[in-house]
């Protein structure tokens, strides 16, 4: 694993900062959607904004403190944060792409998020892993099997 800075934590605060000013205004410019924004939008930005505050806060610990079992914890907790704000997601789904280029894009979308589900749902268990057995654990087992 590629050891992260300070910098790169501080960026990810500024992407999730971001990200939670354009998710809260895009009822703003809906009108300019050609109806692609519903109105059920407003419904998934509870999730979206705990997701992207949890990962603000967890940045912001580990730009000053990542011990690896710490860090796979947080891992482990922005991943099931972000599985929560796609399943939300999912199943308001306030989009709808049909007016403009075809319900099959819809679909996909929906796909995709099911994917997503999937990726976030591993990552979660991995990082999970990781904080129950400590760091090095693969690293030692790796390290008896060398001739």
């Amino acid at each position: 694993m590629k050891e992260q800075t300070t910098g790169h934590f501080v960026g990810a605060i500024l992407g999730n900062v971001f990200g939670i000013l354009l998710f809260n205004s895009v009822l703003l410019w809906r009108t300019y959607t050609r109806g692609v924004i519903l109105d059920t939008w407003i419904d998934i930005l509870w999730a979206t904004n705990l997701s992207l505050g949890i990962q603000m806060l967890g940045n912001l610990l580990l730009a000053f403190y990542r011990p690896p079992r710490f860090y796979a914890l947080m891992r482990a907790l922005f991943a099931a944060a972000s599985l929560l704000s796609v399943i939300v997601f999912y199943i308001v789904f306030p989009l709808d792409f049909s007016g403009i280029v075809g319900a099959w894009l819809n679909t996909l979308l929906k796909v995709l998020l099911f994917v997503s589900m999937a990726v976030a749902m591993i990552t979660a268990i991995v990082h999970l892993v990781r904080f129950i057995a400590g760091p090095g654990h693969g690293e030692k087992r790796a390290a008896a099997h060398r001739p």
